[in-house]
């Protein structure tokens, strides 16, 4: 009989183990799919306002985006190149922390690949390298 209950003891205590590490890894989960959500929506909500007619306006007003408008034909065109660059980092983030499928991931990396050599493309990028992280860049140089 002690023998039982000692293995009983010792079933519950891994059933309790395994119940905690899995707690901890939805609880991981959850925090990185919130981080995920927060970031898509600033971006969307960052696109949404410089898109406006009125920022725009006010934008040409300073140096540092009048310098990036004129490598393009329109505000527009710099926007779009803006929006891919800002998707492209999100992606590769989610790669890295394994939150995206690697198939998924490879067909993101190519067209990144393809998009890059679009000249308008790159010259939005040698403009704003800097506002993106180092590991990124990196990788976007590396194309």
């Amino acid at each position: 009989m002690d023998y039982l209950e000692l293995i009983i003891v010792g079933i519950l205590t891994c059933i309790l183990a395994i119940s905690l590490w899995q707690f901890s890894t939805v609880k991981k989960e959850m925090r990185i799919q919130a981080q995920q959500q927060t970031y898509a929506r600033i971006i969307e909500a960052r696109l949404n306002l410089e898109k406006t007619e009125t920022f725009t306006k006010m934008a040409k007003e300073s140096g540092v985006f009048a310098e990036r408008f004129s490598i393009v034909d329109n505000p527009d065109e710099y926007y779009t190149a803006v929006a891919f660059l800002d998707l492209f980092e999100f992606l590769y983030l989610m790669n890295k922390t394994k939150t995206i499928e690697s198939g998924l991931w490879s067909r993101w990396q190519e067209l990144t690949k393809t998009l890059m050599t679009i000249p308008k493309f790159k010259k939005v990028w040698e403009k704003t390298k800097q506002a993106h992280i180092k590991d990124f860049a990196d990788f976007i140089d590396s194309l």
